[in-house]
């Protein structure tokens, strides 16, 4: 009798959780710098100045600007080669590779002292490893799913970076509050994030590869044996066998109509437009603003008027406590319920006006007193939190879930990768400017990002198909790739020439042994 429910899924669960390490570094590393540097220990091991708060000073803006844009500059490049390795090599074996790029970049982070240089190079290597864990991660996951939980487990992606931020978060608080000032305050959370990693690279050791990935080798045998382990079931399992005729038919649909090559399937009109909608969903999560906060954070509450070092550290863990909570309430209730289009609309509404109200009242509001925490800095603090309500419920997780499920077999790691490395190029245009933005700009910066938030949602509403409930396979129809009638006979061909091969090796089998049987002198 087939296991149903979680024990079912109990294997991609593990693998879920075993490659999240990746997003839990993602989110790590997003988190632990922009708090690091608000730390009079980093600014004093590397010559900075030690007077001032949030970005008031603009040598400080500068080098904060250069530690967090480096790593996704290194992460744009990494999203860039995973999209290729993840096709030649597989996914799991790629994740492998990337796992020790990030470690030899973190512990280069972690043992440099006095010279910034080298924090600058450890970002840029551990920005590589990232970056490619980010681009195959959500794709290796989505690909093992069925369609009924997709939403919520690959979602999950979202929800182990928040982890790992807001763990890096009050990491930080903590060690600026027990730990006392000096090199080891701020090479423990730099050093810290070393162990996901390794977590990360001996995990992968018991996993096994993409059985979506296999098929498109032609290792139907390995594939098909792949998918019934992750789904705890046998090869004959009904449901097994009418998954792997969905994915063959597909597959042999995209080689015969582009003759295998694969910048022929990218032209074609539903896969162009696939291509666009995976780019501009990445391009518009950068741009809704959550990024400036959540690697800014501790500058970004003091300059809303949180302006004490560690009571904006301690605002910085409660923001990321909020958004760990949100997301994971969206996602084990919401997203495969709400649906992908209708939380996006939501959403951009929500974060929008969050994001005018802020910049409202710090126009209005401004603050003065650096050692009295105003009525408008709460509100404003308040309304920061409700921003991260909105995007913890939308545009935070639905990205990488829409990303890695609404592209072919053949060109999913190239759309993934296409729109991993879309998130980090703007990422990297976001983390770079956003100091400069608030040092120069002030409450306007804040008016720019609810405009964006709103110009998203607009997008949102002519672009964004429903994809709940639907399989991978299901995505071309949806998109008039293929026809659904034509689809189902190529589904039904697949399953026919199943059947009538068992069929004929039951027979040459029973032939087999019925010669058997006669030399040694049995009637059969």
């Amino acid at each position: 009798m087939a296991e149903k429910g979680f024990f079912r899924n109990r294997r991609l669960y593990f693998l879920a959780l075993t490659t999240y390490m990746g997003s839990i570094l993602f989110g790590y590393d997003t988190g632990v710098m922009g708090s690091v540097l608000a730390l009079k220990s980093f600014k004093k091991d590397f010559g900075l100045p030690t007077d001032s708060t949030g970005f008031a000073n603009a040598h400080n803006a500068q080098v904060s600007s250069n530690v967090v844009s480096l790593l996704t500059a290194g992460c744009f490049f990494g999203a860039i080669a995973a999209a290729f390795l993840n096709d030649r090599f597989g996914r799991r074996f790629t994740l492998m590779g990337f796992s020790v790029v990030f470690l030899i970049g973190a512990v280069v982070q972690t043992t440099a002292h006095h010279h910034i240089g080298q924090i600058y190079a450890g970002r840029v290597i551990a920005g590589l490893g990232v970056g490619g864990m980010s681009s195959v991660t959500p794709l290796y996951v989505s690909e093992n799913c069925p369609p009924k939980i997709r939403g919520r487990v690959t979602g999950l992606f979202q929800e182990f970076i928040v982890i790992g931020v807001t763990f890096a978060y009050w990491l930080n608080y903590g060690v600026a509050l027990h730990v006392p000032a000096g090199t080891k305050q701020w090479r423990i959370p730099v050093g810290i994030q070393i162990i996901p990693g390794a977590f990360l690279l001996i995990g992968l050791c018991f996993l096994k590869e993409s059985p979506r990935w296999l098929m498109k080798q032609g290792r139907y045998k390995d594939g098909t044996a792949a998918l019934a382990y992750m789904r705890c079931t046998t090869i004959s399992d009904p449901d097994i066998l009418q998954e792997i005729a969905e994915i063959r038919a597909a597959i042999e649909e995209e080689l015969t109509e582009s003759e295998g090559v694969k910048w022929k399937e990218c032209l074609k009109p539903g896969n162009r437009k696939r291509f666009f909608i995976g780019f501009c969903i990445m391009f518009w999560q950068q741009f809704s603003g959550t990024n400036s906060i959540g690697y800014y954070a501790p500058q970004i509450f003091q300059t809303v008027g949180v302006s004490k070092t560690n009571a904006s550290l301690f605002a910085t863990g409660i923001y990321g406590t909020v958004k760990v909570c949100t997301t994971a309430v969206f996602l084990f209730i919401g997203i495969d319920r709400l649906g992908r289009r209708k939380s996006l609309l939501f959403g951009a509404a929500w974060m929008g006006t969050a994001m005018f109200i802020i910049g409202g009242v710090l126009h209005a509001h401004p603050p003065t007193n650096v050692n009295v925490v105003s009525h408008a800095s709460i509100a404003m603090v308040v309304f920061i939190y409700l921003f991260v309500v909105g995007y913890s419920c939308s545009w935070g997780p639905i990205p990488w879930v829409y990303l890695s499920e609404i592209f072919p077999t053949r060109l999913r790691p190239y759309g993934v990768g296409m729109g991993a490395a879309t998130q980090w190029l703007f990422n990297f245009c976001i983390t770079e400017i956003t100091p400069s933005a608030i040092n120069h700009l002030g409450w306007k910066t804040f008016l720019m990002f609810g405009i964006f938030c709103m110009s998203m949602g607009t997008w949102a509403f002519f672009f964004i198909k429903e994809t709940k409930g639907k399989s991978l396979e299901e995505m071309d129809v949806l998109f008039g790739v293929v026809d659904e009638n034509t689809r189902r006979e190529h589904v039904e061909r697949v399953l026919n020439k199943g059947v009538v091969t068992a069929e004929t090796e039951i027979e040459e089998g029973n032939k087999g042994m019925s010669v058997q049987l006669e030399n040694v002198g049995v009637k059969y």
